[in-house]
């Protein structure tokens, strides 16, 4: 029996899981948007900063916007959003069924169950692209990121990533059927409205109070940045940040160097965006990011935890130009 593959199934490789997903996905709907601009449509800037002994470094570090997928559709005016599925076979069955009917699936993924990643750590939040399966070899066929072409991973495994009960990512199935259809062809409303979505979710993004997310999150972590040293676990601790920042993913300066080419591509559609070139001084805070991960994996291969100081130096200066540049961009969205 030969394997089911969606008809017309396509794969660009990209940086960043979900917004390359949704960029083959926007493509083989006849309506492409490129990786730049999915992430900026889906304001997929962010920071969260959990610290304490459940979570794996116990000072737990990301970079990106956790509803980014969530963002995208609503800035496009599209009704979409992540669906659950009870259990594990009837999630692969949904899948499969989606397949024979010609419609890929986005589904949340954890990497530690992906055959082809051989991860020794789990990461749930992975976003992949289902086009196919074949029932007689037990496979399953996913578009993943910078791999080209299809990557083969066992139904079984397959099965095991797609749920998750780790801290802070619970994951039961997670998909959205690729079937929609773009409402308008004229951009420049829905990256309006990602501008001010982009300022709101880090100015005032959910659970402020606590911390965990935005420009308060990033705050705290200028804060406490210092005093990492004192953790039993201060070398993954700054091992993790610094691939976070770098690595998994982020194109580079934790995802404000892909924002940063959303900015251009916008700038040619909205001229006020262009006058103030905001993607300038993106590309430049991107650099500073990179700068603190060359410095943090440093810290990391130390035999002391020396150099936490000077890296929250360097967090704080990326806090402070990237509170004024959001200003900036929060009044783009809200003008015109």
């Amino acid at each position: 029996m030969a394997p089911h593959l969606v008809p017309g199934w396509l794969h660009n490789p990209g940086w960043h899981c979900a917004s390359t997903a949704l960029s083959d996905a926007t493509a083989f709907l006849g309506h492409p948007l490129s990786e730049a601009m999915c992430f900026g449509l889906g304001a997929g800037l962010g920071f969260a900063y959990l610290k304490g002994e459940v979570f794996y470094p116990t000072r737990f570090t990301a970079t990106r916007s956790r509803i980014l997928e969530t963002n995208f559709f609503e800035n496009l005016g599209i009704a979409r959003t992540w669906l659950t599925v009870p259990d594990p076979d009837q999630a692969l069955k949904q899948a499969k069924a989606g397949a024979d009917q010609g419609i890929p699936l986005l589904m949340r993924a954890d990497i530690y169950h992906l055959d082809y990643y051989q991860s020794q750590a789990h990461f749930p939040g992975h976003v992949i692209l289902f086009w196919g399966y074949d029932d007689e070899a037990g496979t399953a066929f996913v578009a993943d990121t910078e791999r080209p072409g299809l990557q083969t991973v066992a139904q079984e495994s397959l099965k095991k990533a797609r749920f998750s009960n780790l801290p802070g990512y619970p994951v039961q199935g997670d998909h959205i059927p690729v079937d929609w259809a773009l409402p308008s062809s004229d951009l420049r409303p829905a990256i309006r409205r990602a501008l001010r979505k982009q300022a709101r979710d880090l100015f005032k993004p959910e659970y402020a109070q606590a911390g965990i997310f935005g420009f308060p999150a990033l705050a705290r972590a200028v804060t406490d940045l210092s005093d990492w040293g004192g953790a039993e676990d201060w070398q993954w601790s700054a091992r993790w940040f610094y691939q976070v920042i770098e690595k998994r993913g982020t194109g580079g300066g934790a995802f404000r160097r892909l924002y940063a080419r959303f900015l251009e591509e916008a700038a040619a559609l909205i001229p006020e965006l262009a006058g103030l070139a905001p993607a300038r001084e993106m590309f430049a805070i991107s650099e500073c990011w990179s700068e603190l991960s060359r410095l943090l994996k440093e810290i990391s291969e130390r035999d002391r935890p020396e150099g936490f100081g000077e890296a929250a130096e360097g967090l704080a200066e990326i806090f402070e130009r990237e509170q004024a540049l959001m200003e900036k961009i929060q009044g783009l969205g809200e003008s015109g």
